[in-house]
């Protein structure tokens, strides 16, 4: 198809990239039986929402998945589980994606070591036990965002 096309036009300038092509089913199969074998997944939106919603469940949960989508020059940095209107206000989302996605935007720009730093911050919160109730705590949404902000500018 089209898009396989592409894939292989564009992977003819990169002599060392190895290609797998795999079916979608074998690929959430192979995703979550061996995670560590993929250094990247090239795929449709439609199939790259349901691998990245699979994917984000070995790190615990959506809440914990940030998100880069990097094009030639421009780039969209979100968490994965994008706004989850269906709990706006209740003080229970997990902040925790938002601020991967923040640490990976200064990465993108440059700027690895507040990148860094706002990565452990996060990985504090959740060592902490600052969790929000999508990760078994009842931590609030505020909470977790103090603490990590408290974290990112006092270390």
């Amino acid at each position: 198809g089209l898009f396989r096309d592409a894939v292989r036009r564009e992977a003819a300038d990169f002599p060392g990239l190895a290609i797998d092509e795999v079916l979608v089913d074998t690929m959430a199969l192979r995703l979550i039986r061996d995670p560590e074998s993929f250094d990247v997944v090239v795929t449709t939106n439609l199939f790259g929402d349901i691998l990245t919603d699979e994917a984000a469940m070995l790190v615990g949960g959506l809440g914990l998945a940030p998100a880069g989508n990097i094009g030639d020059r421009i780039a969209i940095f979100e968490p994965v589980h994008g706004s989850a209107p269906d709990i706006a206000g209740q003080g229970i989302a997990n902040p925790s994606a938002a601020m991967l996605s923040a640490g990976m935007l200064l990465d993108y720009l440059g700027q690895a070591e507040a990148g860094a730093r706002v990565r452990t911050a996060v990985f504090a919160a959740l060592q902490a036990g600052h969790l929000t109730p999508d990760l078994g705590g009842t931590s609030t949404t505020a909470e977790v965002g103090d603490f990590i902000l408290n974290q990112i500018t006092n270390g």
